[in-house]
């Protein structure tokens, strides 16, 4: 019984990974964002660009939470900490979205400070 359940979990927390990694979304309504980054200036334009970027680190974040709450299930699995080297594997990824949302919040924070020198 014990080992269904195991098994049942494993599944989940797969399932739940795979079906994770969609992209990130796309730029502001369809619109490239790297020709929006290349013709902003206005401050509007780069007000768009700083939206775009903050949405961007959401996402990582929610990311970086979902690989932690991960990491904590396959913590409660013995068999699972120690065999496969998951809880490390969920933790790496943690971090890696951390940083990517760190960097998207400087990169709209950039993009913030333009639209105001913009004016």
């Amino acid at each position: 019984m014990q080992t269904w359940k195991t098994i049942s979990v494993v599944m989940a927390i797969l399932t739940t990974v795979a079906f994770g990694y969609t992209p990130f979304g796309s730029a502001a309504a369809g619109k490239n964002l790297e020709h929006m980054i290349t013709e902003a200036k206005t401050p509007a334009d780069h007000k768009a660009i700083a939206t775009y970027y903050e949405k961007e680190a959401q996402e990582a974040h929610r990311k970086h939470t979902e690989h932690q709450q991960m990491r904590d299930e396959y913590a409660k699995l013995p068999v699972l900490k120690t065999k496969t080297g998951a809880v490390d594997h969920c933790d790496a990824i943690a971090k890696k979205y951390e940083e990517i949302a760190k960097e998207y919040e400087a990169l709209a924070q950039m993009h913030r400070e333009m639209a105001t020198a913009a004016k």
